[in-house]
């Protein structure tokens, strides 16, 4: 039987926590998975966790789908866990510069690639758009029925789709996979420049573990910043990734030379702490480790944008004029 040498089988389960953070929390094959939505801790294969169907495919006008993101994330992979190795095993720190930019661009990826990322772009997408119609009354609704079909429409035709419409919590709209990965590559270029720009510090534990969070870039607060604000990498007081059970790097404000941060059982609390806040349905750690131990889970994470008024309180049927 011949088959076609030019047609490669597509990857269809991608991790959205890389398989490389994965091992290091794990007993070989299996890792320990805690859900948020309180139904127990359980052992799961390595293969199982964090999995989600063509994450990253691209795919082209006839809906064909291709693994240049996700055969990119993984040659990333690859450099950074060679990284990592040097930094556990060979207890190599401070980093050189090509390893330092190697592991930069893994931490930026990391970032970006979080399913929260993508989530986040599809709330305000949706809140845009909703805030669209909702502004531009019935005219825009007419305007935009009008541009998608053969000509012009009815009074009564815009009326129905205005009731459709203007029901905001009946739909919800999501950006096209395409865009949603070419914004992580925009995103990733940013978070780049803004990791390399701060000093890193390895923290290294010898009897206390971590915990991975399903998303494992924390950031951490900068407590004179207004409450109102939101966090990011350019303002963090801190950026925290785990990169072993026993071991996370600690990025501090830019400025000073890479070194290592004091551990103790209050840091390796206060981390296990933050990762585990961090995440948003599930966190893993080693079978045999308990870094959970008075430790308050917490819950489900369902929304990641937030706003101050939404598309229900600017609706209004003949649009927005400046004495509305």
């Amino acid at each position: 039987m011949s088959t076609d040498p030019g047609k490669q089988k597509l990857k269809r389960h991608h991790h959205t926590v890389p398989r490389l953070l994965l091992r290091r929390f794990a007993d070989g094959k299996r890792i320990m998975r805690v859900p948020l939505d309180g139904s127990g801790p359980k052992p799961i294969g390595i293969g199982d966790a964090t999995v989600r169907s063509h994450f990253y495919s691209m795919q082209d006008a006839t809906g064909r789908r291709d693994d240049t993101i996700e055969n990119l994330l993984a040659d990333l992979e690859d450099q950074a866990a060679r990284v990592i190795t040097k930094i556990i095993a060979e207890r190599v720190w401070p980093l050189p510069i090509a390893d330092r930019a190697v592991l930069g661009e893994w931490v930026a990826a990391q970032y970006a690639r979080i399913p929260a990322v993508r989530q986040a772009n599809n709330e305000i997408a949706d809140q845009l758009l909703k805030m669209e119609i909702a502004i531009g009354g019935k005219a825009e609704v007419r305007r935009r029925m009008e541009a998608q079909g053969d000509g012009p429409v009815s009074d009564e035709e815009v009326d129905a789709a205005w009731a459709e419409l203007t029901d905001f919590s009946s739909y919800y709209v999501e950006l096209p996979v395409n865009d949603h990965l070419l914004t992580m590559g925009q995103a990733m270029a940013t978070a780049y420049k803004a990791v390399m720009a701060r000093s890193w510090k390895v923290c290294r534990f010898e009897r206390k573990t971590l915990l991975l969070p399903d998303h494992p870039v924390t950031l951490v607060r900068d407590e004179d910043e207004p409450e109102w604000s939101g966090v990011g990498l350019a303002n963090a007081a801190a950026i925290m990734v785990p990169i072993d059970r026993q071991a996370a790097i600690i990025m501090t404000a830019s400025g000073g030379p890479d070194g290592m941060f004091p551990a103790s059982t209050a840091v390796a609390n206060e981390l296990n702490r933050r990762f585990a806040w961090n995440s948003r349905i599930e966190l893993f750690h080693h079978p045999d480790d308990n870094p959970l131990a008075g430790i308050e889970l917490p819950p489900v994470r369902s929304v990641e944008a937030e706003f101050s008024q939404t598309a229900e309180d600017f609706i209004r049927p003949e649009g927005f004029t400046e004495t509305a």
